[in-house]
């Protein structure tokens, strides 16, 4: 009887110990202790972070007294390596370890080399140069001065083409190595477009393309087998006129007949030239490699540039700051609505109204410098950032960099006053919409699409389906009725009428040169002389120069490094999208009118 007894208690406690209210109590008391142990052991590394962050910026203190650089010697040359990217904007972000420079940046220390009196001369060490043809242009004038103030400047390649040559026009000497397996590429221009309308008839991709501008080239490719007649012509003579540009410098500045010369490169003398070939033919002043080339112009003290700004910051001790600021705002890549997942050159309305409202409020920013390096992108943000430019009170100049088309112009043209490079690609005003078609490729792997619609152009943008003629009537006319309304807003930036906009319109690319000709630029000059002239509008007598640069979050960073539908559904319509669409577009491009020129990247080869 009582082991019988004992068996039912148990029993009751065992029902009590399992009763549902009891394990949530046990539960949340285990998650309560859980929880405060993670949050000790979070808070004990952060901590650790901490006391190990100071440890390392004392000891770096007390390395850097221990080992202070020492100061720029006398008579010494600076070696310049210019073989990375140089973009507009600087962007900032938890990585930025080498923080590079921007360009204005760039051209800033070389005007501080210019007043060092200690700094004999400069080595240019170029190969490759990955400088846009108007940033090689601002370089020119930059060298130009540091020469004109009596440094020696001395370019040193082991490779020659048209681009880098043009830089290297500005020197006093032009030096390659001894050997044979330094040779050149000064040649003709050659410029080749792929056009996929057989490759998409093979696999039953096409797309349809809307043009409003005859000229307005983007998307032909996909709709055409050959180039067409008017893009060609445009083409050609830009590509013209850049080589006969190159040509006349050449021959000035090396003292080379302009017919022997123009002979010599259309027959590709200069192509695969040794370096004592091309010294023969004046293209070059001397081959030695490096060391014999220091020590036949008694170079004995050289450092790197950054080896000098390294030294020049130890030496400065505080910098006197004056009032009155100019702005620096930049406008550099696509423009699009909203950031995608690209984290870098992208030019997004709330960013630039931003900045632009920012810099209007600043009672000590006196005016605003706009540079622009863009083909342009999404109608609806070009316009947007067209608006925020023109509300601006103080007065906004515009610099063009490589690239200021379509959009990029767009917004241009909303500056008071605005700047270009003579190698400035611009203009391209007019409208394209590209819609893919995957329809046959769809019906021809047995996919097959039922449609339940209550709406007429419910399924304009559908890419699985044909476009009807009604329907393309009805995209034509949207995108009539953006191109007037980009020839209106142009008109009004330059004050033109909209018969004169419309002349140079049509989607036709113009040099900076041919577009100060046109009106659609007022001065030829780079990013300092708009600056110079805005404060000499302003009569500003001393002012200091403020950049908006970008800041990016560690989130945005990864977000660049993971694929951007990746938890997006596998539907075939997504799929067939992909073989259509090019990965280096932002979604916004497509299926619906855009202000947009990417093809223009390829004048920029030489």
């Amino acid at each position: 009887m009582e082991n019988k007894e004992n068996e039912i208690k148990e029993i009751q406690e065992e029902v009590k110990k399992n009763h549902p209210q009891k394990k949530r109590r046990r539960f949340f008391k285990n998650f309560k202790r859980a929880m405060k142990f993670l949050f000790i052991e979070l808070f004990k590394s952060i901590f650790r972070v901490i006391i190990l962050g100071l440890a390392i910026f004392i000891i770096g203190k007390l390395i850097k007294i221990d080992n202070r650089k020492p100061s720029v010697p006398e008579k010494v040359y600076l070696e310049v390596a210019l073989n990375d990217k140089v973009n507009e904007n600087r962007i900032k972000n938890p990585f930025d370890i080498d923080n590079k420079l921007n360009f204005y940046g760039f051209l800033k220390n070389l005007n501080q080399i210019n007043k060092d009196k200690r700094v004999e001369g400069l080595i240019f060490k170029v190969g490759y140069l990955p400088l846009n043809n108007a940033q090689i242009e601002e370089l020119k004038t930059k060298i130009g001065e540091l020469k004109e103030n009596g440094k020696k400047i001395y370019i040193y390649t082991e490779n020659l083409d048209n681009r880098n040559y043009r830089l290297a026009l500005e020197g006093d000497s032009i030096v390659m190595p001894d050997n044979s397996w330094a040779n050149s590429d000064i040649s003709g221009y050659s410029v080749r477009y792929p056009y996929y309308k057989e490759l998409g008839d093979k696999l039953f991709i096409g797309a349809n393309v809307i043009h409003i501008g005859d000229y307005k080239s983007m998307g032909e490719n996909y709709v055409r087998s050959n180039m067409s007649e008017d893009f060609k012509n445009n083409t050609k003579r830009i590509l013209d006129r850049r080589y006969n540009d190159f040509v006349d410098e050449v021959s000035e500045k090396r003292n080379i007949p302009k017919l022997l010369l123009n002979k010599k490169i259309l027959n590709g003398d200069f192509v695969m030239a040794s370096p004592r070939d091309l010294k023969e033919n004046n293209i070059i002043d001397e081959t030695l490699y490096y060391e014999e080339f220091l020590s036949k112009n008694k170079i004995e003290e050289k450092i790197t540039i950054d080896e000098y700004f390294e030294r020049v910051a130890e030496e400065i001790e505080y910098k006197l700051e004056k009032n009155n600021k100019i702005a620096i705002i930049y406008a550099e890549g696509t423009i699009v609505s909203e950031s995608g997942s690209k984290v870098e050159n992208q030019v997004i309305p709330k960013e630039i109204k931003e900045k632009l409202e920012k810099a209007d409020k600043l009672p000590n920013v006196k005016g605003v410098v706009l540079r622009i390096n863009s083909p342009g992108g999404s109608a609806l943000a070009s316009d947007i950032i067209y608006e925020a430019v023109k509300n601006v009170k103080k007065p906004v100049y515009v610099s063009m960099g490589g690239v200021a088309a379509s959009g990029g112009y767009y917004i241009a043209s909303a500056g008071d006053k605005i700047y270009s490079d003579n190698s400035t690609l611009t203009g391209s005003i007019g409208v394209v919409s590209i819609i893919p078609d995957v329809s046959k490729l769809a019906d021809k792997i047995g996919v097959n699409f039922e449609e339940i619609t209550n709406g007429k152009y419910a399924s304009i943008y559908d890419i699985t389906k044909p476009l009807s003629e009604e329907e393309r009537e009805k995209i034509y006319k949207s995108s009539l009725n953006g191109y007037r309304e980009f020839i209106r807003k142009v008109a009004t930036g330059r004050k033109m009428s909209e018969e004169e906009v419309e002349k140079i319109a049509g989607g036709r690319v113009w040099l900076g040169e041919e577009a100060k000709e046109i009106g659609l630029v007022d001065e030829i000059g780079g990013i300092e002389k708009t600056i110079s002239d805005l404060a000499k509008d302003l009569e500003l007598e001393e002012y200091d120069i403020i950049e908006s640069l970008e800041s990016r979050k560690l989130e945005e960073i990864f977000k660049k490094f993971l694929p951007r539908y990746i938890f997006s559904s596998l539907e075939i319509q997504s799929e067939l999208k992909k073989l259509v669409i090019d990965k280096n577009l932002d979604d916004e491009l497509y299926n619906k009118p855009i202000v947009y020129a990417p093809n223009l990247e390829r004048f920029l080869l030489k």
